[in-house]
């Protein structure tokens, strides 16, 4: 049983109602058309999937962006619901790393149903699929209980990673990015860039002085995070042109 989540954003902008109506058509081609709900400002996203799922969902199909995805993801990792995506509009760079071309198209992709169960990240109880990015880093980390520590002491940023290019969502690790510029050891040495890769399950961010991060593209801000990794929690469609390989 499927229920396709509108996002407010389609209903409203009237130049996406012609892909929509093939997505319907299509949909129905392919036997899985299923209940439409639509998001609405004043309506609880979380409340009304938990509604779905009390009802018998077994798919529910984020017809939107990755906007959209975030306000599914706490409820339904942990369940035995999977979650399908058919983006339209801006800002579907998480349906390109899992492989679900734009519009119509997805429908095909939604229908193999190539499901994966992959990593979700959490972030101070806040949930989150491909990873956090704080550009300006000037803080402390602190992981897996004091394995290693590190402070930045030179223009620094920081990038936690869990569905990239280069990561595996599946691996039950996330991985900590770090970038550095320092000078180098010479007489009239240049700035130079350095890279470090920490893998970790846990990790404290500490900070004396209020700083903000981007977890999946949502701003959040702070002096202290707490971020782990809740291994295989989530039931996905994935697409063969999928940016992992598990």
């Amino acid at each position: 049983m499927y229920c396709y989540l509108y996002d407010d954003y389609i209903q409203e902008n009237k130049r996406f109602e012609k892909e929509l109506l093939k997505i319907e058509n299509r949909l129905t081609d392919l036997g899985i058309a299923g209940k439409i709900s639509r998001l609405a400002l004043f309506r609880n996203a979380e409340e009304m999937i938990r509604d779905e799922i009390d009802r018998g969902v077994e798919t529910v199909v984020v017809v939107g962006n990755d906007e959209t995805v975030r306000k599914t993801i706490n409820v339904l990792s942990d369940t035995n619901v999977v979650l399908g995506i058919i983006p339209i509009g801006p800002n579907n760079e998480l349906a390109k790393k899992l492989g679900m071309p734009e519009g119509v198209l997805a429908c095909d992709v939604l229908s193999a149903r190539r499901v994966e169960e992959i990593d979700v990240g959490t972030i101070n109880g806040r949930k989150f699929i491909t990873g956090i990015r704080i550009p300006d880093f000037k803080a402390e980390l602190m992981a897996d209980d004091g394995k290693f520590r590190i402070t930045a002491t030179s223009k620094s940023s920081l990038e936690i990673r869990n569905l990239q290019e280069d990561s595996d969502p599946t691996d039950g690790i996330l991985h900590a990015v770090i970038q550095s510029q320092v000078r180098e050891q010479k007489l009239f040495g240049r700035m130079i860039t350095t890279q470090s890769i920490l893998p970790f399950t846990s990790l404290a961010i500490r900070a004396d002085k209020p700083f903000s991060l981007l977890a999946d593209g949502l701003v959040m801000e702070g002096t202290r995070f707490d971020i782990g990794i809740e291994p295989k929690t989530l039931k996905i469609i994935t697409g063969k042109e999928r940016m992992f390989q598990a």
